[in-house]
């Protein structure tokens, strides 16, 4: 699909509704993660005190297995349910809210400027390395105790690189959000 195409489907799926449903979900599973707990997966309370690798800026390789040492075997076996349940769909699920909420704004910013419209794609690149990251820390549970030493600066440079785009993201949506808050005020002023 190209490039052309994909910001065409995003312009047309990215309405009020569907804006906001993928909003609710997007809220919903930050609740269950880090307040309600997540169904069928035990114990995650638990690695969530201990906290875990892929919710931290950066570490160093020795820290993933520490971490996976002070989880246990219950609490391994949680994390691995976490990231193949719960971390399966949350990158997708924030993904297509930051992609489509940016290109909602975006199109309306920028109605001429197809060019600037289509920074909102560039926000898939958060769901890419997310993904990319949860591969490492299941090679790394499945291998445990044995470590993985290039997998493991591999990890953290994804992390670094999923962090930076949710930065970049959060950025451009908080952008985007003040543009349109802006261009509501002037429209009344200049009617």
């Amino acid at each position: 699909m190209s490039l052309n195409a994909l910001h065409s489907f995003f312009l047309k799926i990215s309405r009020p509704f569907s804006i906001g449903a993928i909003t609710f979900l997007t809220l919903f599973f930050l609740w269950l993660i880090q307040f309600h707990g997540l169904p069928g997966i035990p114990r995650f309370d638990a690695i969530m005190r201990i906290g875990i690798p892929d919710m931290m800026l950066t570490y160093s390789p020795s820290t993933i297995y520490q971490k996976l040492t002070q989880f246990g075997p219950d609490g391994r076996s949680a994390y691995r349910a976490f990231l193949e349940k719960v971390d399966f769909l949350f990158p997708a699920v924030y993904g297509l809210f930051f992609v489509m909420a940016t290109t909602f704004g975006f199109a309306r910013l920028f109605p001429n400027r197809p060019a600037l419209q289509k920074l909102s794609l560039l926000l898939f690149a958060t769901t890419f390395f997310d993904y990319a990251e949860n591969v490492c820390f299941l090679a790394f549970l499945h291998s445990y105790p044995r470590e993985l030493p290039n997998a493991e600066k591999l990890a953290n440079m994804l992390t670094l690189a999923k962090w930076g785009f949710a930065a970049v993201s959060i950025l451009l949506l908080v952008l985007m959000t003040l543009g349109m808050l802006i261009r509501s005020l002037r429209k009344p002023a200049s009617a």
